[in-house]
Protein backbone atom coordinates (compact mmCIF):
# COMPACT_ATOMS: atom_id res chain seq x y z
CA UNK A 1 0.00 0.00 0.00
CA UNK A 2 1.79 3.30 0.74
CA UNK A 3 3.28 4.69 3.63
CA UNK A 4 6.11 7.32 4.40
CA UNK A 5 9.94 5.86 3.16
CA UNK A 6 11.81 4.84 6.94
CA UNK A 7 14.99 3.54 7.08
CA UNK A 8 16.20 0.64 9.52
CA UNK A 9 14.92 2.22 12.38
CA UNK A 10 12.20 4.19 11.74
CA UNK A 11 13.49 7.54 10.72
CA UNK A 12 12.27 9.61 7.82
CA UNK A 13 14.03 11.98 5.45
CA UNK A 14 12.23 14.71 7.78
CA UNK A 15 14.16 15.92 10.70
CA UNK A 16 12.21 14.87 13.79
CA UNK A 17 9.86 12.37 11.96
CA UNK A 18 9.56 8.44 12.42
CA UNK A 19 7.35 6.52 11.06
CA UNK A 20 5.83 2.77 12.07
CA UNK A 21 3.19 0.47 11.37
CA UNK A 22 0.41 1.69 8.47
CA UNK A 23 2.01 4.82 8.39
CA UNK A 24 5.55 3.39 7.40
CA UNK A 25 6.98 2.08 4.26
CA UNK A 26 9.58 -0.09 5.29
CA UNK A 27 9.58 -2.56 2.43
CA UNK A 28 9.83 -5.46 5.08
CA UNK A 29 6.70 -6.95 4.09
CA UNK A 30 6.85 -6.15 0.22
CA UNK A 31 3.25 -5.63 -1.33
CA UNK A 32 2.36 -8.19 1.20
CA UNK A 33 0.88 -5.94 3.61
CA UNK A 34 -1.62 -7.35 5.63
CA UNK A 35 -3.32 -5.89 8.84
CA UNK A 36 -1.31 -8.62 10.99
CA UNK A 37 1.84 -8.01 9.08
CA UNK A 38 1.74 -3.94 9.91
CA UNK A 39 0.56 -4.49 13.27
CA UNK A 40 3.77 -7.11 14.09
CA UNK A 41 5.72 -4.06 12.11
CA UNK A 42 4.50 -1.53 14.43
CA UNK A 43 5.71 -3.60 17.19
CA UNK A 44 9.32 -4.37 15.88
CA UNK A 45 9.69 -0.83 14.47
CA UNK A 46 8.16 0.60 17.61
CA UNK A 47 10.90 -0.54 19.50
CA UNK A 48 13.54 0.51 17.40
CA UNK A 49 12.54 3.92 16.90
CA UNK A 50 12.62 4.03 21.31
CA UNK A 51 16.23 2.64 21.15
CA UNK A 52 17.08 5.28 18.87
CA UNK A 53 14.95 8.35 20.27
CA UNK A 54 16.77 6.80 23.47
CA UNK A 55 20.15 7.55 22.28
CA UNK A 56 19.53 11.52 21.05
CA UNK A 57 20.97 13.75 23.47
CA UNK A 58 18.73 15.23 26.08
CA UNK A 59 17.64 18.60 25.73
CA UNK A 60 18.24 18.01 21.97
CA UNK A 61 15.10 19.04 19.58
CA UNK A 62 14.84 18.75 15.83
CA UNK A 63 14.99 21.70 13.73
CA UNK A 64 11.77 22.72 12.01
CA UNK A 65 11.42 24.51 9.17
CA UNK A 66 10.33 28.14 9.22
CA UNK A 67 7.94 28.99 7.56
CA UNK A 68 5.10 32.11 8.02
CA UNK A 69 2.26 29.16 8.98
CA UNK A 70 4.17 28.30 11.56
CA UNK A 71 5.06 31.97 12.78
CA UNK A 72 1.50 32.98 12.52
CA UNK A 73 -0.53 33.48 15.59
CA UNK A 74 -3.97 31.68 15.90
CA UNK A 75 -6.77 33.80 16.85
CA UNK A 76 -10.53 32.61 17.24
CA UNK A 77 -11.42 34.06 14.00
CA UNK A 78 -8.79 31.82 12.16
CA UNK A 79 -10.65 28.90 14.29
CA UNK A 80 -13.22 29.16 12.26
CA UNK A 81 -12.15 29.62 8.48
CA UNK A 82 -9.80 26.48 9.65
CA UNK A 83 -12.52 24.54 10.38
CA UNK A 84 -13.89 25.54 7.09
CA UNK A 85 -10.22 24.68 5.52
CA UNK A 86 -10.64 21.40 6.96
CA UNK A 87 -14.30 20.68 5.76
CA UNK A 88 -12.95 21.50 2.18
CA UNK A 89 -10.01 19.59 2.41
CA UNK A 90 -12.29 16.58 3.03
CA UNK A 91 -15.26 16.82 1.03
CA UNK A 92 -12.14 17.23 -1.97
CA UNK A 93 -10.70 14.18 -0.66
CA UNK A 94 -14.37 12.02 -0.49
CA UNK A 95 -15.26 13.62 -4.04
CA UNK A 96 -12.07 13.38 -6.28
CA UNK A 97 -9.53 11.11 -4.39
CA UNK A 98 -12.30 8.57 -3.01
CA UNK A 99 -12.56 5.26 -3.96
CA UNK A 100 -12.90 5.99 -7.63
CA UNK A 101 -10.84 8.00 -9.00
CA UNK A 102 -10.32 9.92 -12.71
CA UNK A 103 -7.44 12.16 -14.42
CA UNK A 104 -10.01 15.01 -13.79
CA UNK A 105 -11.40 14.53 -10.68
CA UNK A 106 -7.67 14.25 -9.18
CA UNK A 107 -6.84 17.85 -11.17
CA UNK A 108 -9.77 19.50 -9.72
CA UNK A 109 -8.53 18.21 -6.32
CA UNK A 110 -5.24 19.70 -7.01
CA UNK A 111 -6.33 22.81 -8.62
CA UNK A 112 -8.28 23.19 -5.07
CA UNK A 113 -5.47 22.39 -2.86
CA UNK A 114 -3.24 24.98 -4.68
CA UNK A 115 -5.53 27.20 -3.88
CA UNK A 116 -6.03 26.79 -0.12
CA UNK A 117 -2.04 26.57 0.13
CA UNK A 118 -1.65 29.99 -0.81
CA UNK A 119 -4.93 31.27 0.87
CA UNK A 120 -3.57 33.98 4.11
CA UNK A 121 -5.86 31.92 6.35
CA UNK A 122 -3.76 28.64 6.55
CA UNK A 123 -2.43 27.50 9.72
CA UNK A 124 0.26 24.71 10.65
CA UNK A 125 -2.66 22.17 10.96
CA UNK A 126 -4.47 22.99 7.83
CA UNK A 127 -0.76 23.38 6.09
CA UNK A 128 -0.15 19.50 7.00
CA UNK A 129 -3.31 18.52 5.81
CA UNK A 130 -3.07 19.89 2.47
CA UNK A 131 0.55 18.43 2.43
CA UNK A 132 -0.50 15.15 2.69
CA UNK A 133 -3.82 15.10 0.47
CA UNK A 134 -1.49 17.00 -2.34
CA UNK A 135 0.93 13.84 -2.30
CA UNK A 136 -2.03 11.32 -2.11
CA UNK A 137 -3.58 12.99 -5.00
CA UNK A 138 -0.56 13.54 -7.38
CA UNK A 139 0.68 9.76 -6.66
CA UNK A 140 -3.07 9.18 -7.63
CA UNK A 141 -2.79 11.75 -10.64
CA UNK A 142 0.80 9.88 -11.62
CA UNK A 143 -0.50 6.28 -11.18
CA UNK A 144 -2.07 5.79 -14.75
CA UNK A 145 -3.86 2.24 -13.66
CA UNK A 146 -6.01 0.56 -11.12
CA UNK A 147 -3.96 -1.63 -8.59
CA UNK A 148 -4.97 -2.97 -5.60
CA UNK A 149 -7.42 -0.29 -3.74
CA UNK A 150 -6.19 2.50 -6.25
CA UNK A 151 -8.53 2.43 -9.12
CA UNK A 152 -8.75 4.96 -11.60
CA UNK A 153 -11.86 4.81 -13.63
CA UNK A 154 -10.63 6.24 -16.83
CA UNK A 155 -7.28 3.89 -16.25
CA UNK A 156 -9.46 0.43 -15.10
CA UNK A 157 -6.98 -1.81 -15.82
CA UNK A 158 -3.63 -2.82 -14.19
CA UNK A 159 -0.05 -2.49 -16.21
CA UNK A 160 2.43 -4.90 -15.55
CA UNK A 161 5.14 -2.11 -15.92
CA UNK A 162 3.86 -0.34 -13.32
CA UNK A 163 4.09 -3.39 -10.91
CA UNK A 164 6.74 -1.38 -8.70
CA UNK A 165 7.17 1.00 -6.25
CA UNK A 166 6.80 4.58 -6.74
CA UNK A 167 7.66 7.13 -4.27
CA UNK A 168 6.79 10.78 -4.27
CA UNK A 169 8.24 14.19 -3.02
CA UNK A 170 7.19 17.19 -1.60
CA UNK A 171 9.05 18.79 -4.04
CA UNK A 172 7.68 17.04 -6.72
CA UNK A 173 4.22 17.24 -5.67
CA UNK A 174 4.59 20.89 -5.41
CA UNK A 175 5.64 20.97 -8.55
CA UNK A 176 3.49 18.49 -10.36
CA UNK A 177 0.17 20.37 -8.71
CA UNK A 178 1.37 24.23 -9.99
CA UNK A 179 1.90 22.50 -13.69
CA UNK A 180 -1.91 21.14 -13.33
CA UNK A 181 -3.10 23.78 -11.60
CA UNK A 182 -1.75 26.39 -14.90
CA UNK A 183 -2.69 24.02 -17.70
CA UNK A 184 -6.40 23.82 -16.62
CA UNK A 185 -6.69 28.04 -16.14
CA UNK A 186 -5.32 28.15 -19.65
CA UNK A 187 -8.19 29.73 -21.64
CA UNK A 188 -9.62 28.19 -24.09
CA UNK A 189 -10.04 29.19 -27.23
CA UNK A 190 -13.79 29.65 -29.18
CA UNK A 191 -14.18 29.45 -32.56
CA UNK A 192 -16.54 31.40 -33.99
CA UNK A 193 -17.22 30.87 -37.74
CA UNK A 194 -18.66 33.76 -39.55
CA UNK A 195 -20.94 33.32 -42.61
Amino acid sequence: MGGVLTDAVGRTSLDGLWACGEAASTGLHGANRLASNSLLEAVVFAARIARDLKGLALGARPSLPHTAATSAPISTANTETEAEIVKTIRDTMFRHVGVVRSQEGLAKALQTFETLEHAPETTPKTANMLCAAKLITTAAFERKESRGSHFRSDHPQTKPELRKRSYQTKNHADKLCTEITQQNRKPRLNLVHSS
